[in-house]
Formats: C-alpha cells, structure tokens, sequence
C-alpha cells in the first residue's frame, strides 16, 4: 500500500523526492510506530488530488493538518496502520540545514533535528538524485562552532539568561499552577537535550526514546541522568521541592559541558 501511494505521488510533476523516516527508517519501530513519509517538492500538491490517491488506501484520514508541519493524517486500510505524510518545500528544507550545519545557528529546542531526518531518511524516490546529493553534502563530521553555539545558547535558556528557565520553573511551582509548570518543564527539557546531544556531537534525533538513547549511545551522560528524570517527570505538579532536582539536572550538565569543551 505504502509503495502505490509512493508510485502515484512520484507522478506528480512538482514531486522532488520521497523518504520514509521516523524510527522505520533506522528500524527502531515497534508496534506503536507510525509511518513518517517526507514529501519534497517546489511546489504545493492540491488536497483534493493528494485525497484521490489516499482514500483508495486509507479508511480514514485528515487531510492539510498544519500542527507542526503540513501533513496529512491517514489509517491504512490494511494493518490500520497510521501514515503520516510531511510536506516539504524542497530548497527550504535544504536551507533551514544549511543555516545549523554550515552557519552554525541554533535553534530554540532539536536543533539539528532536520538534518538527522535527511540523513537517516531513506529514499524511496528522487528525481535528478537532489535528495541523495545533499545527504552526501551534509554526511559530514560534527562541527565544533555548531557545538559551542548550541551549549552557549541554551545554558543562558536554562541558567544564566534572565528570565531563566529554573527561574520560570520555580515560580509555576510555588505558584501551584501545574499548566504552567508542563509549558516551563517542557521548554527546559528541549534546550537540555539539545545542550546534551552538542556535548556529544549527536544530531537530535526528535522527541521520541530520547532516554533511551542517550542511555544507549551518548559517551557523557550527567550523573544520575534516567533516575533524575524519571523524578522531575513524576513529581513536577506535586510538590515544589522539585525544583531541587532542575536545579540537580542542570549542575550535573555543566559538569558534561565542562567535559565536552575541555
């Protein structure tokens, strides 16, 4: 089915290139995995022709959803899978890389996650090989100025910026306001798994397993990293005193910065 939905896109003239990318596409998928499919092209598909060759495979579908990227939300007919299907702007996908991996820019929260997709994406079609060049172009070592710029930029989000995040945190604590608290808890968390995975020399994988792989394949790790925030994430709309364990988090990952750019 995923193959015949790639045939009929790869017909449209607009149509670039086709990945699948996700956890399928570095076989890491389990039976909750969806099917993230990259569309690129130079120009827009109309909904109704995307829906012709949809509704042939999917029972049920939501179609021009723009929650995070434009995609449209699908239910195979056969596994009752769900088939999410990204819609990119070819060269404005290739710039957005080209700004972190050659201009050295961070960005608030996975940073580099963009240029993981394409380098661990795997093509299923490519017009003129313009996907598989840039891959090549891009398969390159982790840029130390890319690191420094992503440490630096987040601490002063996290610690020393002003407002900081401990300090957002804080106060949604003592507030007793738990929505506020999540929103805080989360903005923390993407500059410390950005922060992270630059000390390493990783690109961000996305927002999925994130413990689990750092577990596996990050050489610095603060200490007391799982127990620490497994401890945040249970008791952060409980009891206030949590903030000691931010505040635990952030100085064991000064510690890992220390050793990153030593």
């Amino acid at each position: 089915m995923i193959q015949d939905i790639f045939n009929e896109y790869a017909k449209f003239p607009q149509v670039r290139s086709i990945a699948v990318g996700g956890s399928r596409a570095i076989k890491k998928n389990d039976a909750y995995s969806d099917y993230d499919v990259y569309v690129y092209s130079t120009e827009p598909i109309p909904v109704e022709e995307r829906r012709r060759i949809l509704e042939q495979q999917c029972s049920s579908m939501v179609l021009d959803n723009h929650y995070r990227e434009h995609e449209d939300i699908c239910i195979l007919d056969d596994d009752s899978s769900e088939l999410n299907i990204i819609y990119r702007n070819l060269d404005e996908f290739l710039a957005k890389i080209d700004r972190v991996a050659v201009h050295f820019e961070p960005q608030n929260g996975c940073t580099t996650g963009l240029w993981h997709n394409l380098l661990t994406g795997r093509i299923a079609y490519d017009k003129g090989g313009l996907l598989a060049a840039a891959k090549e172009k891009y398969d390159i070592p982790y840029p130390q100025e890319l690191k420094n710029n992503i440490i630096s930029y987040h601490m002063n989000l996290i610690k020393y910026g002003m407002p900081s995040y401990i300090a957002q945190i804080e106060k949604a604590m003592l507030r007793g306001d738990i929505v506020n608290v999540n929103h805080a808890v989360h903005r923390f968390l993407d500059s410390y798994f950005d922060v992270l995975f630059a000390a390493n020399e990783m690109l961000q994988p996305g927002e999925k397993r994130l413990i689990e792989i750092c577990r596996e394949e990050c050489r610095l790790l603060p200490a007391n990293f799982e127990l620490n925030m497994k401890l945040l994430l249970n008791n952060m709309c409980k009891d206030p005193a949590t903030i000691s364990i931010v505040s635990t988090m952030v100085t064991e990952l000064e510690k890992v910065v220390g050793q990153a750019l030593a």
